[in-house]
């Protein structure tokens, strides 16, 4: 295992130790409520390919534009014959490249997507809870939101451009990560980044154990109706199938697909502002970007029917809260890692 340094290793001994913990705390629960419980979802390995082949196709495409720049350089300045004249070379770009990162990347960023497949457990947790043990809180969040959605929806939206931006949330997020990996060079914050978003997603989905929210699109879809024929719609219509049939037909979707609904707080405005703070702390100018970002993501949860407004918020502070664990959790462990 020459290829990896002792960082290297810590940091991946460190995401099984998540796995670990999260997977016993799975567990434990399941068995209490009597829900299926399942360590490898049959579509473990396509989720795990899709994300390996979309990162490599984003190295490939920035290494090889950084050759191809290179190469063009050293030519220009070769026909010149300007030997004064800085120039880009092949090896001079070598520091920016995506392949030289090493292989501990790739591994984290893999071990990352297979813990982060097994909160599909908690989904069918949550399922057999609402079968008998929890209710939907959804009258008392529309009480306080009601008369901002019903304005909002009685707009002329167009909901296909909101609908791409809601439906990219994983690219993008994955495209991040890859720039997060190419300024990084080798820092822990990939790791940082990885541990704070696996602790985002459990906490937040067991949060939607104990408050479990539909969405207003759920719980009111005839204001609505506009989403009729974007992939937000099919998209809930397969979820709202999901609901339907219980418990033990959810356990065949798989993994990938077995989001559920989870509403409260806001997993998807969440995550992209746990990325816009990792980002922000390799460059703060990357600032510029992101807080747009996830100021129209969370627009796009609202305008789309999945979130309330208040989700959104509930999500900000769950993030403030994990970067604050995992703040907590690299201190104890800053001797080893």
């Amino acid at each position: 295992m020459a290829f990896l340094k002792r960082t290297d290793i810590n940091s991946i001994l460190l995401l099984i130790l998540l796995y670990g913990v999260t997977t016993l705390f799975t567990l434990i629960g399941a068995t209490w409520a009597k829900s299926p419980f399942i360590f490898w979802f049959h579509d473990a390995p396509y989720t795990l390919l899709a994300v390996l082949s979309y990162i490599l196709i984003l190295g490939l495409l920035w290494d090889g534009f950084l050759i191809f720049l290179g190469m063009i350089s050293e030519l220009w300045h070769s026909l010149t014959k300007n030997a004064k004249a800085a120039y880009i070379t092949i090896a001079s770009v070598r520091h920016i490249r995506f392949f030289t990162c090493g292989l501990p990347s790739l591994i984290i960023i893999l071990a990352t997507a297979l813990i982060l497949l097994g909160t599909s457990n908690i989904t069918l947790l949550s399922l057999k809870l609402l079968d008998g043990y929890t209710d939907w809180r959804d009258p008392f969040l529309w009480q306080i939101e009601a008369p901002l959605l019903v304005w909002l929806t009685s707009l002329p939206i167009n909901a296909t451009h909101w609908d791409y931006l809601y439906h990219s949330g994983w690219l993008i997020e994955l495209f991040a990560l890859f720039v997060m990996i190419i300024i990084s060079r080798g820092s822990n914050i990939v790791v940082q980044f990885c541990t704070s978003f696996i602790l985002l997603f459990y906490i937040g989905r067991f949060l939607g154990l104990l408050n479990p929210v539909m969405g207003p699109a759920f719980f009111k879809p005839d204001l609505f109706a506009y989403l009729d024929g974007t992939l937000t719609k099919i998209a809930m219509t397969h979820v709202a199938n999901i609901m339907t049939n219980g418990v033990e037909e959810a356990f065949l979707k798989g993994g990938m697909l077995l989001g559920g609904v989870s509403a409260m707080p806001s997993l998807h405005v969440s995550m992209v502002a746990l990325t816009s703070y990792w980002l922000a702390v390799l460059k703060r100018w990357t600032l510029f970007f992101t807080v747009p970002w996830v100021l129209l993501v969370w627009t796009a949860t609202v305008l789309l029917g999945w979130h309330y407004i208040l989700d959104g918020l509930g999500g900000i502070i769950l993030t403030t809260a994990c970067i604050w664990l995992n703040k907590q959790l690299f201190h104890f462990l800053k001797n080893f890692i």
